[in-house]
């Protein structure tokens, strides 16, 4: 049963979470690349992923 209740618990909330690191260093080094924006870290990843959300949010309805 706790195996059951770790997989759960590791595809609801850590996968996704590497997944955004991954995509945040991917994301960061084709900025550098490009010269576009030279110091995107996790903290940007986590900040526009924030305003995505709550734009999703305020579309759904929800209110403060």
């Amino acid at each position: 049963m706790g195996e059951i209740i770790f997989k759960i618990w590791y595809f609801i909330a850590i996968l996704p979470f590497f997944i955004l690191i991954e995509a945040s260093a991917k994301l960061g080094e084709f900025l550098k690349k490009k010269e576009i924006y030279m110091s995107w870290d996790i903290f940007h990843a986590f900040v526009v992923l924030l305003i995505i959300l709550f734009i999703i949010l305020l579309l759904n309805g929800y209110t403060f």
